[in-house]
């Protein structure tokens, strides 16, 4: 439409000067009143850069190659981005170019808030305490950090938890405080994503055993049902380091020998969960 407003203007200037004087001060006139609208013939053309991960750009194109297309929006600044990431660019009308950016600026602040979410997970597997001892652990965990960092599913706190290793009849059942920093990262973007993570920190004995470090790494998937929420399930290693103990073991009556101590508990653990 505005390719041929443009030309319905140059058109009829161009036959004005074949009319008479009186018709032609009209016309003149008639002009001179819409002049004003022709101006947006010279509007820079406004083109929409779409992504494979969703995100929707529009602006103007100051560069564009085979490496990087570089976009400047309405209010002049210029953002580049590898023509790697890009799956298709088009032209669009200036109204529709208006509105698609106010939604991408939009989108942009509700993306990248800093949002504080709660986790709550409970973990089981088994557990090797070295020395041929194996057995199972259960426990519980509690997160709190900030997600969503930097528009992405990106999640960044601390967490506290609880561990109780079910050695066998004669072992002892040694169970600690795991506080640790944690860390989630998505491997892709969307709704539904894959996530690595890893935690170190501090494992508190309880129940006279000695903790130590405590650290893991972890794979799982986070199924988000909405903004706020999402379902976990994972698996993960975990190792619990038990500082130096000693204490005297009965054998049998009248018989007792000094158990002494300071192994490293191997963990494999499934993890199921919510986050708030």
């Amino acid at each position: 439409m505005r390719d041929f407003f443009c030309i319905f203007v140059a058109s009829n200037y161009v036959h004005m000067l074949t009319m008479n004087k009186s018709i032609r001060y009209s016309l003149l006139l008639l002009l001179l009143f819409v002049m004003p609208f022709a101006a947006f013939c010279e509007e820079a053309v406004m083109h929409r850069v779409l992504f494979h991960s969703g995100r929707v750009v529009v602006g103007e194109i100051v560069l564009r190659n085979d490496e990087v297309v570089i976009v400047k929006d309405s209010y002049g600044a210029k953002f580049q981005f590898p023509m790697s990431d890009v799956v298709e660019i088009t032209e669009v009308i200036d109204q529709e170019a208006s509105e698609k950016h106010e939604e991408e600026v939009v989108s942009r602040k509700v993306s990248n808030v800093k949002r504080t979410s709660l986790g709550l997970r409970v973990v089981g597997g088994v557990a090797s305490l070295g020395g041929g001892s194996i057995g199972g652990v259960i426990g519980a965990d509690a997160r709190l950090g900030a997600n969503n960092l930097a528009g992405r599913h990106i999640f960044l706190g601390g967490q506290v938890g609880y561990r109780l290793l079910l050695m066998g009849a004669g072992e002892r059942k040694p169970s600690i405080i795991p506080i640790s920093a944690a860390l989630e990262l998505p491997l892709t973007e969307g709704t539904h994503v894959p996530m690595v993570g890893a935690n170190i920190g501090y494992g508190i004995g309880i129940g006279g055993v000695l903790g130590g470090v405590n650290a893991g790494l972890s794979l799982a998937y986070r199924y988000h049902f909405s903004r706020t929420g999402a379902f976990h399930i994972g698996v993960g290693a975990e190792v619990q380091q038990f500082a130096r103990y000693s204490h005297q073991v009965q054998v049998e009556p009248g018989q007792t020998f000094t158990d002494e101590g300071g192994r490293t508990a191997v963990m494999g653990v499934v993890t199921l969960g919510v986050l708030f």
